[in-house]
């Protein structure tokens, strides 16, 4: 089975240079080094609100919602809820907790779940994969992994959007690139690596219940 969430193509000029958004678009230095997480709050707000009416407040351009110039707007609004600090954006229990913020302040409830160094492919899997089954993309972060193919990806966000079970692979927005991951290399039992990952549940009217549980340590 296969399956593929919409993510955004972002277009210049009528020229397409994104599938999602990139950090490299972003107008200042740091900005563009740290955004990453910002990108991918932008990739979930997107992606929900071109999927689901009820959600289209998170992401209400005034325009082309695939123009570049309207995405860059909403990853600006995504950086003032997810500003990174010294040491970047590595924390997932602060993205939901700022994803829910934005998403609150637009009239919609959200409730955030969280895996955080799993130990098992399975366990991976089953949280990635249930995701997007539910029409739900999952905000992932790499901390640390060996790879050759992740060299350049440790310490940063990436947004998956879907998942190809034959070739065991695995889709995700990565600086605005589309991207297919081996899950295999990804999660290697025989390696150590270390990673963490939200998805949201979608609620359609507000509550006064706790918005976040953690599947894993957090």
């Amino acid at each position: 089975m296969r399956e593929e969430l919409q993510c955004p193509v972002i277009t210049k000029d009528g020229k397409i240079i994104g599938y999602g958004g990139d950090q490299e678009w972003f107008t200042k230095e740091f900005q563009r080094l740290a955004g990453c997480g910002s990108v991918t709050g932008s990739n979930l707000a997107a992606i929900y609100a071109a999927s689901d009416e009820a959600m289209k407040p998170l992401y209400e351009p005034k325009t082309d919602a695939c123009c570049q110039e309207e995405y860059l707007k909403l990853m600006e609004t995504m950086y003032t809820y997810m500003r990174p600090g010294f040491m970047g954006y590595p924390l997932i229990g602060r993205f939901a907790k700022d994803f829910s913020r934005y998403a609150e302040d637009k009239g919609i409830l959200l409730k955030a779940e969280k895996l955080f160094l799993p130990k098992k492919k399975e366990q991976s899997l089953k949280f990635i994969l249930g995701g997007i089954k539910a029409g739900d993309p999952v905000a992932f972060l790499i901390l640390r992994h060996p790879a050759a193919q992740l060299r350049e990806d440790n310490w940063h966000w990436v947004t998956i959007t879907g998942y190809d079970e034959e070739n065991h692979q695995l889709i995700w927005s990565n600086c605005g690139e589309r991207e297919v991951i081996s899950w295999d290399m990804l999660f290697d039992p025989d390696i150590k690596y270390y990673v963490g990952m939200v998805r949201f549940h979608r609620y359609l009217e507000k509550k006064k219940e706790e918005r976040s549980v953690c599947v894993n340590w957090c």
